[in-house]
């Protein structure tokens, strides 16, 4: 019986450290994000950059002993290190295109998203500016460089399937955009799949610009949602919050007109010219407020399950995924509640007001 006692306080005493340990605040929260880097120091432009020149989420966390990390991350194979980041806890936070969501969902890795992106990024593609190609059709059978399993991969699928097409009927070398865009500048492939490094491409005259998701559906975008790992929104609800404040209000700021020009120069030291950022939202079919609106659950449901979809008919993944169970989107609605902004993107207004 006095084993048995002994035993059950061990037992409490291991649960009480377990619970202690728990709810005990990190040392810092880090958050993972493709950047630039300029003179060996990463440079963080768009929702990030302005969260970081805020200063808001940095000073409260400070207040709680906690610092702000942010971690660079390359443009090329961003996403297995946010994968392996996740499953190791080596990262709480991370920006992550919706194709690599899905792939890393369907693999088990584990993550919440927290705060949905907008409308997204447009994608385009370029052939060399010599060639004879006017529409996609006269590049079928032809070399076209495209990055597999990225997001920009299902924006040009949407559009192949719209011109009667498919991936099959073009010779696909998997290059990333850098390495894609100096084999369609000087001629190695026949077109390529990029995103708004297109315009450097023209402005050099090397590549002119075929088509780009401005002349196709909203949903066939780039998107990037914030997503954080399980552990971190289980153990630490009240510092999620605070990421997903700032996202919000970062958000809310870049999308205020007043504050374009300044998002422009913002954006233009995280390495791409403030003429190209310029020019990739020149005659966007989606306004500029709206466009910075963080997507509902019902339109993130319906997109991630067209993904998952193709990715499984692709071999992308192997099993069925459901962003369902993975949605956390009540901390962005808590935001929009706490920054006084349940009306300001009219088309959130179905969702918040069913909570």
């Amino acid at each position: 019986m006095k084993n048995l006692w002994r035993h059950g306080l061990a037992l409490l005493g291991l649960l009480l450290s377990l619970t202690t340990w728990a709810g005990e605040p990190p040392k810092s929260v880090r958050i993972a994000i493709v950047a630039f880097t300029q003179g060996g120091v990463p440079v963080f432009g768009g929702i990030p950059g302005r969260v970081i020149e805020d200063g808001w989420l940095a000073q409260q966390l400070a207040q709680r002993g906690i610092s702000l990390d942010w971690v660079a991350l390359p443009h090329a194979g961003a996403g297995p290190q946010i994968n392996e980041g996740f499953s190791n806890d080596s990262l709480d936070f991370a920006v992550r295109g919706d194709l690599p969501s899905v792939i890393a969902g369907a693999g088990n890795v584990p993550g919440k998203l927290v705060v949905p992106g907008g409308s997204g990024n447009n994608v385009y593609l370029v052939v060399p500016a010599n060639s004879s190609a006017r529409s996609i059709q006269d590049l079928k059978g032809k070399r076209l460089a495209l990055h597999r399993g990225r997001p920009w991969e299902f924006a040009f699928s949407n559009f192949l399937v719209s011109q009667e097409l498919q991936l099959s009927d073009f010779k696909i070398a998997n290059l990333n955009p850098q390495v894609g865009a100096a084999a369609v500048s000087a001629g190695k492939v026949d077109a390529a799949v990029l995103l708004n490094e297109a315009y450097a491409l023209e402005d050099k005259g090397v590549a002119r610009i075929l088509w780009s998701t401005k002349q196709g559906a909203d949903d066939w975008r780039l998107v990037s949602d914030l997503w954080a790992t399980d552990r971190f929104v289980e153990q630490h609800a009240d510092l999620t919050q605070l990421v997903a404040t700032a996202w919000v209000k970062a958000a809310w700021w870049i999308s205020q007109e007043q504050n374009r020009d300044a998002y422009y120069k913002l954006s233009s030291r995280a390495g791409v010219a403030e003429s190209v950022l310029r020019r990739d939202d020149q005659d966007d079919p989606v306004a500029w407020q709206a466009r910075w609106a963080p997507k509902s659950d019902a339109q993130l449901k319906a997109h991630y399950q067209a993904l998952a979809r193709y990715a499984l008919d692709n071999r992308l993944i192997r099993t069925p995924y459901d962003i369902g169970p993975d949605l956390a989107t009540g901390f962005t609605r808590q935001a929009l509640s706490d920054l006084q902004l349940t009306h300001y993107w009219p088309s959130l207004d179905a969702q918040l007001s069913q909570h």
